[in-house]
């Protein structure tokens, strides 16, 4: 018991801070002190809080650009998948249209070897073709029933270029 007394009493010394071991002018030198001290924690409290509200208001004005910048994502997003679908339409309506095309020129190339009577063979036996627009070289091989390569030898051809008017070796 007389062990929690002292205990007691040492700790309310400690509470107090001891006054009764300074005298009058340390004590107004210490109140001093303690005043300057708590000013400047409540100066530095109030200049942490304004630095708190500005990273705040900075914090939410990047939160709105950034969901103006999400908006804008999405938005382009969608735009990128419509394009998307309207390209591959498109490639698909391109693709029907050439094998359409490449079927009439084959079409109109076996019309023209069907009514051309067999031309004087001037290189071995074979027919005279003369290109029109829209002929390629493959596409007149393939109605002659022949090859590229046996079209560009008979005439001396070093490129699969032809020019409509042109007249070519067509080699049996």
């Amino acid at each position: 018991m007389k062990i929690n007394l002292i205990v007691s009493l040492i700790a309310l010394a400690a509470l107090t801070g001891c006054e009764t071991l300074q005298t009058p002018q340390q004590r107004q030198q210490e109140a001093a002190r303690q005043k300057a001290a708590q000013r400047h924690s409540e100066e530095q409290v109030y200049r942490v809080k304004g630095q708190v509200e500005s990273v705040e208001m900075e914090n939410a004005r990047l939160m709105q650009e950034l969901q103006q910048l999400r908006n804008a994502v999405n938005s382009y997003n969608s735009q990128i998948s419509q394009l998307n679908s309207k390209m591959t339409a498109l490639e698909a309506k391109q693709t029907r249209e050439m094998n359409e095309l490449i079927r009439r020129v084959e079409g109109l190339l076996k019309k023209s070897v069907a009514s051309r009577s067999a031309s004087k063979p001037a290189r071995g036996s074979g027919r005279e073709h003369v290109v029109e627009s829209g002929h390629t070289l493959s596409a007149i091989a393939q109605a002659y029933g022949t090859t590229v390569k046996s079209i560009k030898s008979a005439n001396n051809l070093k490129s699969d270029s032809i020019y409509v008017g042109q007249k070519l070796f067509i080699p049996e």
